[in-house]
């Protein structure tokens, strides 16, 4: 049975939903299966697996949910993929070095575009240092600190992947 992960925001929380290709569909949130039966109006009937009282959602109809409403009340959603979420945190930490600042690691699997420093190079915080193409997007990581390269560990058309050193600075 193949699966489906979606991160879902739902204001401050967020929920992880694991929807089957079972049948009847089945959506496991944060680890409660529910049952998913849809009806006319793009509404779903939704309940616990084994309990009997069910729920009604309406989604809007977009591909990705942005809204849905229970009970009439509407409550604004951030439904991403489990991939696209998990490349977005990445990135959100690629793109500033990652936590130590000293090392930048390639955000997800790609391709180094260009390296645009060289070891002994002088930089400052926020200069970028390496263009890393994935998912038919360039991404450009940038320094979190200022200091010096002291070492640049990939080259151009190189394949790299998500976690590994491309550029180590020696903070100032």
């Amino acid at each position: 049975m193949s699966a489906r992960e979606f991160v879902v925001r739902v204001g401050e929380r967020e929920l992880v939903a694991r929807v089957t290709a079972s049948d009847p569909p089945v959506v496991i949130v944060d680890g409660v299966t529910h049952e998913v039966t849809a009806v006319a109006g793009g509404r779903s009937h939704v309940r616990v697996q084994g309990e009997v009282a069910q729920r009604i959602v309406t989604l809007d109809d977009r591909d990705l949910a942005t809204t849905a409403a229970l009970g009439g009340v509407a409550f604004p959603l951030d439904v991403r993929t489990a991939q696209a979420a998990a490349r977005d945190a990445a990135l959100a930490a690629g793109r500033t070095g990652g936590a130590g600042g000293g090392l930048v690691k390639a955000p997800m699997p790609g391709r180094v575009v260009r390296v645009l420093v060289s070891a002994g190079q002088s930089v400052e915080r926020g200069a970028p240092l390496v263009i890393v193409e994935a998912m038919k997007m360039e991404n450009e990581l940038l320094a979190a600190v200022a200091g010096t390269v002291k070492a640049v560990h990939v080259g151009e058309g190189v394949a790299v992947d998500a976690g590994q050193a491309l550029v180590e600075l020696d903070p100032s």
